[in-house]
């Protein structure tokens, strides 16, 4: 995973330290010495995510903190504060200034790393919604304004898992008392899923013990896997000292961990963070699906049309550039569509259409651009992947629609369905938006020449 890194400590060697564990890891990293210039690289370069020195002789890492998370343009970057002491009091005074995370100097590289992707992935979900929403507003669909103010916890519901089922009473009863939010607790794995089935908590605390030698971690996989609960904030509680096991759970999806035995201000701090990050996606999420309903939804698929895709892909390129990432873009058309709708008439090509958006949307991720271009051309946008990438997406689709066959007219026939996949990739958004999606076109036409039923990708840019 790339991402974007500003180290900030007043210590030359600890700067360096960190920008060479980072940039083996492909990281780019910048650096700054204090916490004004800080203040000022954010400002300018947008990082994607923060490590901050606590200790620094201008302005301390607390007040940096809180002074990012104050303003608009800064608030959605996350912060992982640093301190030489393991002080419970520090660890609680810098996540409620707003930090995402609080680590010693003495951690090891798998809670660094764990931590670090862990929180560009999420930054990178919640600007691609950040970008959507803009998008909807400069086609003047929508409007989304999320105030501090609005925030209400009361309206949250926490669920907490853990083996005896005595300890996520007790969990619950501790948290209860300084969180507004409605708890529920049980201890058995399917139970929680059934819970979340019906109820669909805003964050589950899931411990890593459960019943008959269960590992929570499983849980957590099992949690991010299941639809009600995708957006969901996951808590997981770590035995004291295995920071490898909770960051094995980072990895499997869980937003936030804390190890036992925890001060319950800590688990209510790190709770609230992650339900009021939580709304504000909600809302994001509510004000690009209300907004895009009016103008720029296909009504037969449900994706995104021509319209949309266009001013998002300029968007898209524009971070390209802007960060030096790659994106790929698929040009799709079903093989022989106008023979569908000859032979079997226009509701059958329609059935053919809704279960093709439905086979593309499953088999991309939630950040990818899907869109309707018209008739039976589709347009998919990859951000931040490379060819041999790309390529699979394009395969793994080209493979979901071949097999199994095509239900249509109410089950009465199958038909065998059949795409074929043009590819273009940029490097730093080097090209526009239209010679990406002609060059993809080309590359398509390609495919169709071939025989059909296949992908070809066109030269890089």
């Amino acid at each position: 995973m790339s991402g974007r890194i500003l180290v900030v400590d007043d210590t030359a060697s600890n700067r360096v330290i960190l920008k060479a564990k980072l940039s083996a890891a492909y990281f780019t990293v910048m650096m700054a010495e204090s916490g004004a210039e800080a203040l000022r690289m954010v400002a300018e370069e947008e990082p994607d995510l923060v490590l901050l020195d606590v200790m620094m002789p201008d302005l301390d890492g607390f007040e940096v903190c809180r002074r990012l998370k104050a303003a608009e343009a800064s608030q959605h970057i996350p912060v992982i504060m640093v301190t030489a002491q393991n002080l419970e009091e520090e660890r609680i005074k810098g996540l409620e200034v707003g930090a995402d995370d609080f680590l010693t100097k003495n951690y090891n590289d798998v809670t660094l790393f764990a931590r670090v992707r862990n929180l560009v992935r999420m930054k990178t979900m919640f600007d691609e919604l950040r970008i959507r929403s803009a998008t909807t507003e400069d086609l003047g669909l929508s409007s989304f304004l999320l105030d501090a103010e609005e925030f209400s916890e009361a309206s949250s519901l926490v669920l907490f898992v853990a083996e005896p089922l005595e300890l996520a009473s007790q969990w619950m009863g501790e948290v209860g008392g300084q969180l507004a939010a409605r708890a529920i607790c049980c201890s058995d794995p399917a139970e929680a899923l059934g819970l979340v089935e019906r109820g669909i908590p805003d964050a589950v605390v899931v411990n890593h013990a459960l019943p008959d030698g269960q590992d929570g971690r499983r849980l957590v996989s099992a949690l991010r896997a299941c639809p009600p609960a995708r957006h969901a904030a996951i808590i997981f509680v770590a035995p004291e000292s295995d920071n490898e096991m909770a960051a094995q759970a980072l990895d499997l999806g869980a937003n936030d961990y804390v190890l036992t035995p925890f001060p319950p201000v800590e688990m209510v701090t790190r709770l609230r963070s992650q339900l009021k990050r939580k709304l504000l996606s909600d809302r994001l999420r509510a004000s690009v699906r209300d907004g895009l309903k009016l103008a720029v939804i296909d009504p037969l698929t449900g994706l995104f049309n021509r319209r949309y895709a266009t001013r998002h892909l300029d968007t898209m390129l524009e971070r390209a550039r802007d960060q030096g990432g790659t994106i790929a873009a698929l040009m799709l058309d079903i093989d022989r569509f106008k023979q569908i709708n000859d032979r079997y008439g226009h509701e059958a090509g329609d059935d053919v259409l809704k279960e093709f958006s439905r086979r593309l949307k499953e088999n991309v991720r939630g950040v990818d651009l899907v869109a309707r271009l018209g008739g039976e051309e589709f347009l998919v946008v990859l951000p931040d992947v490379d060819a041999e990438l790309a390529g699979g997406v394009a395969e793994r689709i080209r493979g979901a629609v071949e097999m199994p066959g095509f239900t249509v007219r109410g089950g009465e026939v199958t038909l065998d369905v059949t795409v074929s996949i043009g590819a273009s990739m940029a490097r730093g958004g080097a090209i526009p938006a239209h010679e990406l999606i002609r060059r993809a076109d080309a590359a398509l036409y390609h495919a169709k020449n071939s025989g059909r039923n296949r992908v070809f990708f066109s030269a890089a840019a």
